[in-house]
């Protein structure tokens, strides 16, 4: 067996680590050497923890012969900036989502990377969860007929979690509440399932944060084969994960607790009432998609999330606080 891809880590902050801790000491074929934060001396122990050698920044990263490809765990803010600095430098990057904060960031981003044959991707894990990947083997087979719509909700409570000076809560970095935390997983998985977001309209509020976050986020998409979806998104609430796909022979309802990932159901319910449930395993999702980025890195399998998903997916995510602010429907 050929040696295991080796990877640095852009941020090893909670999600950092999760990334890290999904593949390290557990993959034969990937495995992080590198980690890159302004302040290494607060991520020193659990960099020493992982066996990771840590640098104070991303060129020092690139630098280091050892490292074959980047993953990105940082600010969605810095994303453009470091994607460049990767493809500068010639090395794949796997991005955590959202990719970019707009489109034309996005859309240059890719650009730079099919120009110089590098590989850039976005790292959206549920595409990997085997209820979503069994629906959409439903939908391609026309198994519920033609698909009228997709209703999704990805909900947490994060109340008491942030503080005035979190990134997350920074200008910019988390429009229209959930959108950037959880919203664009849906937003995501609704492009996999059913194909191009063509409009969406938004309306989104703040009514018990003490931090500037919005609560409740709904959004209402056409989408280009004539179907429609919709998202909800509450950030001070139960956790909830549901897709619900209605088409003219039935439903099919997946749910799980967005906390406890691994305990997903899906109900498929045929137009007499009928009712087939599925039961899944728990499955790594994590795992799965830092080693099919790393699997693309050494054997050029194709990229886990293609660029025209991802442009189509920041076009949506950018339009949704703008039709929140001006009241207006948003055409992609």
């Amino acid at each position: 067996m050929p040696a295991a891809t080796q990877l640095a880590i852009v941020g090893l902050g909670r999600w950092g680590k999760v990334l890290v801790d999904s593949v390290q000491n557990k993959s034969e074929t990937v495995r992080f050497v590198a980690a890159v934060s302004r302040d290494p001396a607060r991520i020193a122990a659990d960099a020493a923890e992982r066996g990771l050698t840590t640098y104070d920044n991303l060129d020092a990263a690139l630098a280091d012969p050892a490292v074959e490809g980047i993953v990105l765990a940082s600010p969605h803010s810095l994303h453009a900036e470091q994607i460049a600095t990767c493809v500068a430098a010639g090395k794949p990057v796997l991005v955590e989502k959202p990719f970019t904060l707009t489109r034309a960031t996005a859309a240059e981003a890719l650009g730079k990377a099919a120009d110089a044959g590098v590989l850039v991707t976005s790292a959206h894990n549920r595409r990997f969860l085997t209820p979503i990947t069994r629906l959409k083997a439903m939908l391609d087979a026309g198994e519920l007929g033609t698909l009228l719509h997709l209703e999704t909700n990805f909900s947490s409570n994060v109340v008491g979690r942030y503080s005035a000076d979190h990134w997350r809560v920074a200008p910019g970095e988390s429009p229209a509440g959930g959108l950037a935390g959880s919203g664009i997983h849906h937003i995501d998985g609704i492009i996999f399932l059913a194909g191009p977001i063509s409009e969406v309209f938004a309306v989104s509020c703040q009514r018990v944060h003490e931090v500037p976050l919005d609560d409740t986020t709904v959004v209402t998409m056409r989408l280009a084969s004539g179907a429609t979806a919709s998202l909800l998104m509450i950030t001070a609430t139960t956790p909830t994960f549901r897709i619900v796909a209605y088409g003219t022979k039935g439903k099919a309802e997946i749910n799980g607790d967005a906390a406890k990932r691994g305990t997903e159901t899906m109900v498929v319910t045929a137009l007499d009432g009928t009712e087939t449930r599925h039961e899944f395993e728990a499955f790594d999702i994590e795992r799965a998609e830092v080693e099919a980025f790393a699997a693309s890195i050494r054997d050029g399998a194709p990229a886990q999330v293609p660029a025209a998903d991802i442009l189509n997916g920041i076009a949506a995510f950018e339009a949704v606080p703008r039709s929140a602010e001006t009241g207006q429907p948003i055409k992609l």
